[in-house]
């Protein structure tokens, strides 16, 4: 049984709503996994990073300056620390589930649905409701739509600057469209990891580049803020959590991989690569802002000297890493999609039928992008009202609720923890949408 089938299997045995409460013993979940083509240790930690690493790292600077010198590094490590324990809490309970239901695996959306389910009461209705929420949120992934804005716009304005063209914007999405056809035909996401291993590498080449272009003059910290103002806080808490965020590929990876212990643990893939992260963010952030101060833009690229060549390559190098990207965030939708629809197939035409299925899907994406070339403004509004939901709500709500009422430890430290992580989450989404929308309003003034 493959593991489409399995999570088939599992989604369709909870439909009649019964809470089963098979003893746990000694069934181990991960002993039980049957996976075709299952990622490597290392595979597994190259998508992690990469699933975070995105174009969010070549704005660190400006995210520092938001936070200040000694708050916004501090602030990075920390946020970096509450990311992963809000991972540890979604995959920590996906197994205490497994384990309980002695199944091998679990999605997201089915994760929150049993942890309702085995929870309050009053609180099981809600179960089918968020799952709901959760698999179509996860099959409307908007990181596509901006990757391949990012790369047209690039092009655009690498190729019409340096040559007699006058194309728009819309020609070079079409044209970046024809490589991501073959990209995102990759089905198993273990073969998408030399995609994500040269994104990585090249976004690391671009940091290395901005590096090189920061220390060409002396560091200053004349006239550097080293605490933020509450308005440069509310910015800096949004986008240094946000920049962490990866959690649409926490299951589908961790569920595919060939030792899954690894995923958490001490010192476990998640902690290592947002350790790693935080180390990274906060060198390129520090240094950025100490070179460029308060003229430090949204990407530290905008502020290398364009007439340059070596500007210009790293301005290419950073779309191609955005197109190799494609193919890691469009495996998520692809899956819940086929694990829906695989089952009202034949078995012969499922090649042909999965080939349509995410050239169609392909098409719809690059049809928003060249109609709304500016979507990444209005990406921003939804990704700052939904990502919180995902990345620190749910989370913190599957482990209250599947604890419920009595397991919070002393004092019940841990439904106050859970608690503040929801306030959290709540500022996060509340000022985000906020100046998404500001930046509505300036797009139009």
């Amino acid at each position: 049984m493959t593991s489409t089938e399995t999570l088939a299997k599992v989604s369709a045995s909870g439909e009649d709503g019964q809470v089963e409460t098979a003893p746990e013993e000694d069934y181990d979940p991960y002993q039980h996994r049957i996976v075709d083509k299952p990622i490597s240790t290392i595979g597994t930690f190259i998508h992690v990073m990469k699933g975070a690493m995105g174009m969010g790292i070549l704005s660190m600077p400006y995210v520092i300056r938001n936070g200040g010198i000694i708050f916004g590094v501090i602030g990075t490590f920390l946020l970096g620390l509450l990311y992963s324990h809000c991972v540890h809490l979604l995959v920590g309970t996906a197994y205490k589930i497994c384990k309980r239901d002695r199944v091998p695996m679990l999605t997201y959306a089915q994760t929150v649905d049993r942890a309702f389910a085995l929870g309050p009461v009053r609180t099981r209705p809600l179960g089918k409701i968020l799952k709901t929420f959760t698999d179509y949120y996860l099959m409307i992934t908007f990181a596509p739509m901006v990757y391949m804005v990012f790369v047209g716009t690039t092009l655009h304005d690498v190729i019409n600057s340096r040559t007699d063209l006058d194309w728009d914007v819309r020609i070079y999405i079409l044209l970046a469209a024809i490589p991501a056809i073959v990209i995102t035909q990759v089905r198993e996401i273990k073969y998408l990891v030399p995609f994500s291993a040269i994104a990585t590498i090249l976004i690391i080449a671009n940091v290395v580049i901005s590096l090189y272009y920061i220390f060409r003059e002396p560091l200053s910290t004349d006239e550097r803020d080293l605490f933020p103002t509450f308005t440069s806080l509310t910015k800096f808490l949004g986008t240094a959590y946000l920049a962490f965020n990866a959690t649409t590929l926490i299951f589908p990876i961790s569920n595919q991989m060939k030792n899954p212990q690894h995923y958490l643990g001490c010192p476990g893939i998640m902690n290592v690569n947002n350790i790693c992260l935080a180390f990274l963010y906060s060198f390129l952030g520090l240094t950025g802002y100490l070179r460029y101060g308060d003229a430090i833009q949204g990407a530290v690229t905008l502020n290398l000297p364009s007439e340059e060549n070596l500007a210009l390559i790293i301005q290419v190098l950073s779309a191609v890493a955005m197109l190799f990207s494609i193919g890691i965030f469009f495996y998520v939708p692809q899956e819940i999609i086929w694990r829906k629809l695989h089952r009202r197939v034949q078995p012969q035409w499922h090649m042909v039928v999965q080939s349509f299925i995410r050239l169609l899907y392909l098409a719809v994406i690059v049809g928003i992008a060249c109609g709304i070339p500016d979507i990444g403004t209005f990406v921003g509004i939804i990704g700052s009202m939904f990502n919180p939901i995902l990345a620190l709500w749910f989370p913190v709500l599957v482990d209250t609720v599947y604890r419920w009422p009595s397991d919070f430890g002393w004092m019940k430290w841990r439904l106050v923890k859970n608690f503040l992580m929801g306030l959290f989450g709540s500022f996060v989404m509340i000022t985000g949408t906020i100046f998404s929308v500001r930046d509505i309003i300036k797009l139009y003034d």
